[in-house]
């Protein structure tokens, strides 16, 4: 049965709120901020509202929250409009560098304008904050793409303290690098980062965060379609559960290999990194981490065996962490020390070789 509240979405419900990877935009993730924030700071009243808006290269979600109360008054998710030009940042970057740079910053905002206005209905907007990869932030600030397609692939830009939109003041979360966006600076500050903490979020380009003895380690690996669905109507976390009871067709067996080993690679390097140090909580964030079963992602060895009982769906944390900080200004100062973290490039690690090809075969 369809759910009236993902009328924007309608024509891609595949009529299964379990596994859809829009559900936790549309769905689940007011509660697990509102878990998750509660564990942080009490809200410091302010007046007017805030927009929290976690721009994702599939999919956007907004919520608008109260500032005197901290609650949220109204959130939606709805399809990045720049997939025309490619499902991935690869496609894009590539895009904006062929000269349709005007044209992917035009339709990103209309989207958020037209969305922002249906959330609003004439509140007073008082200031958004955006959470997102590099490279949507890159595009809709419209800025040259080159410096992230091409070695040493960093950016060459930095963001200023604040934007205006309409008067209204915009924050645009921080990136680490080019790969390790402000989606993972925002999901840091969204979850209790106590003892030895990982963050991973299962997407086309797999970002991990590694908080130990008050450092952080960040990688992104290039996990490919397969955490995102290979066949129309399926999505991540079916593929796992097909995958861990050997259902899939070769084809798709070999890109959760690869997409497996990509990830489980950079867990262990950063791992080895922080000196191999024991795991207290491993967040999954996003639809694919809020539907997957642990035992799924444990059978095919994306995760070592000793993280077994320490997994935690954890929801949109990239809009968690933009709440947090519309609920409590204060958290900004936390911000340069996550960004501040060791950005890891797998191909440059002496064991990434053994590693990749250690994993590509299931547990």
């Amino acid at each position: 049965m369809h759910c009236g509240r993902c009328d924007t979405i309608k024509a891609n419900c595949i009529g299964n709120c379990a596994v859809c990877p829009i559900r936790c935009y549309l769905h689940q993730h007011a509660p697990v901020v509102q878990t998750y924030l509660a564990l942080q700071e009490d809200v410091v009243p302010r007046e007017g509202f805030g927009l929290a808006i976690d721009l994702g290269t599939t999919t956007i979600a907004m919520q608008l929250i109260n500032l005197q109360t901290g609650q949220a008054v109204n959130s939606r998710g709805f399809a990045n409009p720049q997939r025309k030009f490619g499902a991935d940042v690869i496609a894009r970057i590539d895009a904006a560098n062929r000269g349709q740079l005007s044209e992917l910053q035009v339709c990103m905002h209309t989207a958020l304008e037209m969305h922002a206005a249906e959330l609003l209905q004439d509140r007073p907007l008082a200031q958004v904050i955006i959470s997102g990869n590099t490279t949507m932030v890159y595009l809709l600030l419209g800025y040259d793409c080159h410096c992230l397609g091409v070695t040493p692939f960093e950016p060459a830009t930095s963001l200023k303290n604040s934007y205006l939109w309409k008067n209204i003041p915009i924050f645009f979360i921080p990136w680490i690098s080019a790969f390790v966006g402000g989606d993972v600076v925002s999901g840091l500050l969204a979850v209790p980062c106590e003892g030895t903490t990982l963050l991973v979020d299962l997407g086309t380009n797999g970002e991990i965060a590694l908080c130990h003895a008050g450092e952080i380690f960040a990688t992104s690996a290039a996990a490919g379609p397969a955490f995102e669905g290979m066949r129309p109507g399926m999505f991540g976390s079916q593929i796992l559960q097909f995958a861990a009871e050997n259902k899939l067709e070769p084809y798709e067996m070999a890109q959760v290999q690869l997409a497996k080993s990509a990830v489980r690679t950079g867990i262990e390097i950063l791992l080895d990194l922080a000196g191999r140090p024991d795991v207290n909580t491993v967040y999954l964030c996003g639809g694919m981490g809020q539907a997957m079963r642990e035992q799924d992602a444990l059978a095919i060895g994306l995760f070592p065996h000793e993280f077994a009982g320490k997994i935690t769906p954890a929801g949109n944390t990239s809009l968690g962490g933009a709440v947090r900080l519309l609920r409590n200004l204060a958290a900004m100062a936390e911000i340069p020390a996550i960004t501040a973290a060791r950005h890891i490039n797998l191909a440059e690690q002496p064991q990434f070789n053994d590693y990749f090809m250690e994993y590509l075969t299931f547990d």
